[in-house]
């Protein structure tokens, strides 16, 4: 297996969250490379499995987020362009390095396996998480290693994620006639509440999207809608937050669903992604950090597929690349860091089947 040559292939088969297709196809075919017999489930996510024994999932996802102005990027966004040992592109970090280093990986654990393995790659991880909140239903494994970007650093977890509308209602007038009744005047007052407010350490609330309904330039809106993404802890208490923007704003404070299809599986998924924690004297975690020669486990400020797989086992977080460059027009990662990884990954698995 050529493994630079793989990622450079995966970076250029485009795969935004709902359409992974092409990225799968690549994933397959090094699959079968590797002398394994994969296949698609009903989600379209990716799997493969050998040996017997207690069981070990290597996991990450095929989608990415969109590349957006290609005039940002250095290098073409879907390019997979190899400079000076590094490798450019949309999903270079998030998270197609990982899922290479994990292919890598298993070509060495194939050799003399002491237990089973199960590699899967999902889909809609940027959206909501319908291929592992899926394939999480029929597993029950030892341990999910999940092969988010960690800088080859341990992760025991990730911070929750929720997508809070707020809805200001108004009076559809012509701009010509209409008078101060305005809800866009409420919107100012509630972004100004919620820049003095003080809010728990357990929590971070960032206005990210304003609309306005019907969306016309010469008209006052019906409905002026305010996106708030707030991250928390486990100890934070969302429905407290919820209670308290009702009690102080003129708006209809909720958390909106999402329908999300994925070949036959479809889900109405809240958009809430719950935050989840492994223990620090979790005996896996120990013997993670003991195989990586690593004294303490680190904490994504990010939301992740972990809570929806740590439902059926423990989740330990571990990747190469930069978590810093995913998501923007320096997406990149170095060679020899996916290459290190891919050892890693063999320590981690080995160590947690003996565990």
């Amino acid at each position: 297996m050529d493994g630079l040559k793989l990622l450079q292939a995966l970076i250029q088969a485009e795969s935004p969250s709902g359409a992974e297709g092409p990225a799968a196809q690549v994933v397959l075919e090094a699959l079968k490379g590797l002398g394994l017999t994969p296949r698609l489930d009903e989600a379209g996510n990716v799997e493969a499995v050998f040996g017997e024994g207690p069981e070990v999932v290597l996991t990450g996802h095929l989608d990415v987020v969109p590349a957006g102005d290609p005039s940002h990027w250095a290098h073409p966004p879907f390019s997979g362009a190899y400079l000076d040992g590094w490798v450019h592109g949309r999903g270079a970090v998030d998270m197609k390095g990982p899922l290479v280093a994990m292919l890598m990986a298993l070509k060495r654990l194939r050799a003399a396996p002491q237990g089973r393995v199960r590699f899967l790659a999902v889909v809609q991880e940027e959206v909501g998480g319908l291929g592992s909140r899926y394939a999480s239903e029929r597993l029950a494994p030892k341990a999910f290693i999940l092969g988010e970007p960690s800088r080859r650093r341990p992760m025991r977890g990730a911070r929750g994620r929720a997508e809070v509308h707020l809805d200001f209602e108004g009076k559809e007038a012509h701009a010509a006639l209409a008078g101060l009744e305005n809800p866009l005047f409420d919107l100012g007052k509630a972004l100004a509440f919620l820049e003095e407010s003080v809010w728990p350490s357990s929590l971070k609330l960032t206005p990210t999207a304003v609309y306005t309904l019907p969306g016309a330039h010469n008209q006052t809106p019906g409905v002026v809608r305010l996106v708030l993404d707030v991250r928390f802890d486990p100890e934070a208490d969302l429905e407290a937050l919820l209670a308290r923007l009702r009690e102080a704003l003129p708006a209809s404070v909720y958390i909106p669903e999402a329908v999300r299809r994925s070949g036959e599986v479809e889900r109405v998924i809240p958009m809430v992604w719950p935050p989840y924690r492994l223990p620090e004297d979790h005996p896996l975690l120990k013997a993670a950090l003991s195989a990586l020669g690593q004294e303490e486990a680190g904490l994504w400020p990010f939301t992740t597929d972990a809570p929806y797989l740590g439902a059926r086992a423990p989740v330990l977080g571990f990747g190469p690349g930069d978590p810093a460059l995913a998501h923007t027009a320096k997406e990149a990662i170095r060679w020899e860091e996916v290459e290190a990884a891919a050892m890693d990954y063999v320590r981690l698995v080995e160590a947690l089947w003996r565990s």
